[in-house]
């Protein structure tokens, strides 16, 4: 019965797709895999994916896909992934294990066959960027092993931890390096800057972002875009932000594949268009939005505005979406597809 009635509603919304839509093509992504798939890294020509339950009938954290086939790269992992990035040649992951009061948080790194333990911190590790050869490491901790450090920290695998100025004022949820300077959002009314000596507050330099949480950075043709659950999509060129263009909902992801910079997250419309369910992309050149025939959730009824994009990643030239959702596109394809323009348009 509820395999029928997803069956009913994918092909309902092929149906409404191409109203709605231009041409894109929207696949599964191999078989066995569960799990909300995020965070995505690229990482050694692999996709690697947090946030796993299992693949096949194994149980797992984490696992990687090769474009064919998955695979289970969680040789004595433990806990389960929060962010990742590649630093000195190696894939380094924050991690937390546990329930409540007793969750502990890790960074670990893989080498291709082991996880290796690097340190602790007191609370979750939401964002790592690397800079200048050293790791920066963001979230809602105030201590990494001993050292105090008030929501970033910077770890070197020579020199180990570092502190980074006086801190940020709460948790921090993005970094991103633009122009040789590292930026930072999260759980705070400000986007702060940092020019490696101190750290800025660049938020009230020309137009403000709407109030609320920045989630995720992107550079896309040399200008900063930030999104988060603030409702809006900004964006920062030195000078000042401007707005983009308001959502009815927040966006949490962002990745620039071809020559667009697609969004995904808990939102349904954008500007002009509405039922773009969950992401969407905009391009620079024509300043214009477009559907991508949109990922549905099915929670045991049929609600179609309900459902949510938490990462997006580009992998061999296609676009991979992770989160909560059974349908894309019209398709079953249960919290991970991949979606792609036809040849003629890459």
């Amino acid at each position: 019965m509820l395999k029928d009635k997803v069956l009913i509603l994918a092909l309902l919304c092929g149906f409404l797709s191409p109203y709605y839509c231009s041409s894109q093509i929207w696949s599964t992504v191999g078989l066995g895999a569960k799990g909300n798939f995020t965070p995505m890294y690229v990482f050694h020509d692999k996709l690697y994916m947090g946030g796993m339950d299992s693949v096949g009938k194994r149980a797992t954290h984490t696992a990687c896909w090769d474009g064919k086939s998955w695979t289970v790269p969680d040789s004595n992992l433990q806990g389960n992934i929060t962010t990742m990035a590649e630093f000195n040649g190696k894939l380094y992951a924050g991690t937390e294990i546990g329930v409540g009061a007793g969750k502990s948080y890790n960074l670990l790194c893989w080498n291709d066959t082991l996880w290796k333990y690097i340190g602790s911190t007191n609370g979750r590790i939401n964002a790592l960027y690397v800079m200048k050869g050293q790791l920066y490491i963001g979230g809602s901790f105030t201590r990494a092993d001993t050292l105090t450090a008030k929501h970033i920290v910077r770890y070197s695998d020579t020199s180990g931890w570092s502190k980074v100025g006086r801190g940020l004022p709460d948790n921090v949820w993005a970094l991103i390096v633009y122009r040789e300077m590292l930026y930072a959002g999260g759980q705070f009314s400000s986007v702060e800057r940092w020019t490696g000596k101190l750290w800025e507050d660049v938020t009230n330099t020309g137009q403000q972002y709407k109030s609320g949480w920045v989630k995720c950075f992107v550079n896309y043709f040399d200008e900063l875009y930030a999104c988060g659950e603030f409702n809006y999509l900004v964006k920062w060129d030195t000078h000042g932000w401007s707005p983009v263009g308001p959502f009815n909902g927040g966006a949490y992801a962002m990745a620039v594949y071809n020559t667009g910079l697609f969004v995904g997250g808990d939102f349904t419309s954008v500007p002009r268009i509405d039922n773009v369910f969950h992401i969407t992309n905009y391009e620079n050149s024509s300043r214009s939005w477009n559907c991508m025939g949109g990922v549905i959730y099915w929670a045991g009824d049929c609600k179609i505005n309900t459902g949510t994009v938490s990462s997006i990643a580009v992998y061999k030239n296609e676009l991979y979406v992770g989160g909560q959702f059974m349908i894309a596109g019209g398709k079953i394809a249960s919290n991970i597809a991949r979606w792609s323009l036809p040849m003629e348009s890459k």
